[in-house]
């Protein structure tokens, strides 16, 4: 009986380990879900790429809309023949709308500023047009580049356009706000200086 008893368990303890071992074993063969786990670990990172990749791109197209704003806008003043007024530059302002969009209008700044060369080498502001937008900071001064580029009796414009841009996310750059930059320099095509005949 006894021995019939120790049988008896020990069969019950060689049938538990084979169940024991084949659950184990198909455990660890069953790949059913793996991918919902996987995915779980690797969505948030995706996600935190892609806004990242949205705000970066909006950044890099920001900031080329206001090279070529800038560019544009110190061209038109620089094909005047001579003398603009303050309504000129306004209307050269209004071309910085569409080049822009799809950025709001009212986030730009631009800024136009005329210097003319004394015949004692001094780089003398004659006029300046802000469109009272964003304030992309103090009147530059002329510097020894600028003065490089002019002769006596000459002079050049110089165009700033600044842009306040805004994360969309704000995951991979910070949420804070960006000011985009940029200005040209340019001598008047079709005379020696452009004046504004109304301008402060």
């Amino acid at each position: 009986m006894l021995k019939t008893l120790t049988h008896s368990v020990g069969q019950f303890a060689l049938n538990t380990k084979a169940k024991l071992t084949t659950k184990a074993h198909r455990f660890r063969d069953d790949i059913r879900g793996m991918a919902a786990i996987e995915m779980a670990f690797i969505f948030p990172v995706m996600l935190v790429l892609y806004f990242g990749l949205v705000d970066i791109t909006n950044l890099l197209s920001a900031n080329r809309r206001v090279t070529l704003t800038s560019s544009t806008i110190a061209d038109l003043v620089t094909q005047a023949a001579g003398t603009v007024t303050d309504a000129d530059l306004e209307g050269f302002f209004n071309a910085a709308s569409p080049i822009m969009d799809p950025f709001p209008a009212a986030a730009i700044g631009l800024e136009l500023f005329a210097y003319e060369l004394d015949s004692e080498g001094n780089a003398d502001q004659t006029w300046e047009k802000r469109n009272g937008g964003n304030n992309c900071g103090a009147t530059p001064t002329a510097t020894t580049e600028m003065i490089a580029l002019m002769q006596a009796g000459t002079g050049l414009v110089v165009a700033r356009v600044c842009y306040t841009w805004q994360p969309l996310a704000g995951y991979v750059i910070g949420s804070d706000p960006v000011t985009v930059e940029d200005k040209m320099i340019l001598r008047p095509r079709q005379s020696a200086n452009i004046e504004c005949s109304d301008c402060p």
